[in-house]
């Protein structure tokens, strides 16, 4: 079992809200799922806990490169323990970027189930 758990997360990315779907992590570290309903494909290390994917458009120029790092925040008062995800993503081939900014920031939030 891995420390990144498959699941519809929480994202907001850039301001973007919406789900990222993992759908499996394989026994090597691959991910496949789905972020805005277009599919993402990529690896975690579960050593670093740090999760990277490309999210590709139904456009085949654009594409979306990200990066996170996984954390926890343990349970509290009743509540189930939350688990994050945060870092960058960099656009590319017209992927939501301008030529003066490519790179912005999002953040994602799975609660575990009681």
């Amino acid at each position: 079992m891995t420390y990144l758990s498959a699941g519809d997360w929480d994202i907001d990315a850039n301001g973007v809200k919406g789900t990222l779907s993992i759908a499996d992590v394989d026994e090597i570290g691959r991910v496949s799922g789905t972020l805005f309903e277009q599919r993402i494909t990529g690896w975690w290390s579960e050593r670093a806990r740090r999760l990277s994917f490309l999210r590709e458009s139904a456009e085949t120029t654009t594409k979306q490169g990200y990066e996170g790092y996984a954390g926890d925040e343990r349970e509290r008062n009743g509540s189930p323990r939350t688990y994050f995800l945060a870092d960058s993503f960099e656009t590319f081939g017209g992927g939501g970027g301008a030529n003066d900014r490519q790179t912005f920031g999002w953040f994602a939030a799975l609660r575990a189930r009681r």
